[in-house]
């Protein structure tokens, strides 16, 4: 079933609730002042009967019984019987057959006052008359004919009304469903349109106001990122596909060079080296492209623990001597005197490859290869700045430096791939922290990574 077709059918039976509901009342309400209005009759009937029995003296039962079969405001099938104290009948109107009236309803009626009863579509109420020298009952019944046929007659129009008015309120409904879905029924034509191929194309919007326009916007939103990451994906692929044929083909290169003809052991030792370098320098993107990925995944927060960043510099300075014995990196803590202000919540291996970019980065392009790195805290953040005596970064690359593979136009011969910098940013984003950059031409490059404090 349909969305359109559920929505009718419900508005459907919404509205029979309602309009069922306001028929059953007005007939329940129409039925019962029909009887109350007839019971008043039949008192009325009896009352005025009593009177002219009871209190008349010119009135008898002969002249009383034809003054009442010609009178007009006769009721249907109506039977009226006076009793006297004793439960004798001293009057009875009508010739209709009527049940035995027994004397211990005569009884009830005396201590209660008024009885009321329906059967068999007849009516019947047995009420006291006192005269100045007797309590007499009186019983009086009839046929409420005309009255239960108009409310036959209004059960009959409210029903066909209420059958009619279920057909048009489920067309009414269908027809308002589908003005209302209307924009989805757009929007999923829009959506259809979109694959792979085009991701640029976006869906209508509507009205920018209501919740259809609220999703689109959503929806626009999930292809903007879609789009970014497929762009970043195949840039990424095919950057790395160019870092990585770089030293696989350097390697292949010397092999075929080296395979030409015999070399003396020098040559192979030198070529070896040479080789070796080159696997290195390859391990190390792999590692790397696989910590990006790593980074990427996005780790919930809720596997980070509290990390010593103490303990994470001096083994980033470990690393980076491992990787070039003439490296240097100083390192300063001088600032930091309470131990809780070291800790910081997050993912060691990821933290130490930060800290482990940032020096190594120092290291390769300061004129002395040292990197100098301070530790300290701000508020609820901990920094850690990574300065060199470097060539510096131009003002218009200090925010392209942080793209992957991208490497600025004075790096010069320095070996490198470009990623080591996004990483870093990526691994401060990841753990609610940043990386801010001070640098100009030819005055070294200040790195600072802000990163919040464990609670």
């Amino acid at each position: 079933m349909t969305i359109r077709t559920r929505l009718a059918v419900q508005f459907m039976l919404l509205a029979s609730f309602i309009l069922g509901g306001a028929f059953i009342v007005v007939y329940v309400s129409s039925a019962n002042y029909r009887a109350e209005e007839f019971m008043g009759r039949l008192k009325d009937r009896g009352n005025n009967t009593a009177k002219l029995l009871i209190q008349v003296d010119e009135v008898d039962e002969h002249l009383l019984a034809k003054i009442e079969r010609d009178n007009p405001v006769r009721l249907p099938e109506e039977s009226i019987i006076l009793f006297d104290h004793h439960n004798e009948v001293i009057f009875r109107l009508g010739n209709v057959k009527v049940a035995p009236i027994e004397t211990s309803f005569l009884d009830r009626v005396r201590m209660e006052g008024e009885i009321q009863q329906e059967f068999d579509e007849r009516e019947q109420v047995a009420f006291l008359f006192s005269d100045r020298y007797d309590r007499f009952v009186i019983v009086a019944s009839g046929r409420d004919i005309y009255g239960r046929s108009k409310l036959r007659n209004a059960g009959r129009v409210m029903i066909a009304t209420f059958l009619i008015g279920q057909v048009l309120i489920f067309l009414v409904g269908r027809f308002y469903a589908q003005r209302a879905l209307s924009p989805v029924q757009r929007l999923i034509h829009d959506i259809e349109d979109i694959s792979a191929a085009n991701l640029s194309r976006r869906v209508q919007t509507g009205n920018e106001r209501d919740e259809l326009a609220q999703l689109a916007r959503s929806f626009n939103t999930l292809l903007d990122n879609l789009q970014t990451s497929f762009q970043s994906q195949k840039n990424f692929i095919a950057n790395a596909s160019h870092e990585m044929r770089t030293p696989l083909t350097a390697i292949s290169g010397q092999l075929e060079v080296l395979m030409l003809k015999a070399r003396s052991p020098e040559e192979y030792g030198t070529t070896l080296s040479s080789i070796l370098d080159d696997m290195h320098a390859l391990n190390r993107l792999a590692d790397r492209l696989l910590m990006m990925a790593q980074a990427e995944n996005k780790a919930p927060a809720s596997t980070f623990a509290p990390v010593r960043m103490d303990e994470v510099l001096w083994q980033a300075r470990a690393e980076v001597l491992r990787i070039d014995p003439g490296y240097a990196v100083d390192i300063d803590m001088a600032d930091v005197e309470d131990e809780a202000d070291l800790l910081v919540q997050g993912n060691e291996n990821l933290l130490r490859s930060l800290i482990t970019n940032l020096m190594e980065n120092a290291c390769k392009y300061s004129d002395d290869r040292r990197a100098r790195v301070q530790l300290r805290t701000t508020g609820s953040e901990l920094a850690v700045e990574v300065e060199d005596q470097g060539i510096g970064i131009a003002a218009e690359d200090h925010e392209r430096v942080f793209e992957p593979f991208y490497r600025a136009q004075n790096t010069g011969g320095a070996k490198g791939h470009g990623i080591g910098l996004s990483l870093a940013r990526r691994i401060a984003e990841l753990h609610g922290g940043r990386i801010a950059l001070r640098s100009s031409i030819g005055m070294g490059a200040h790195f600072t990574a802000h990163l919040p404090k464990a609670a």
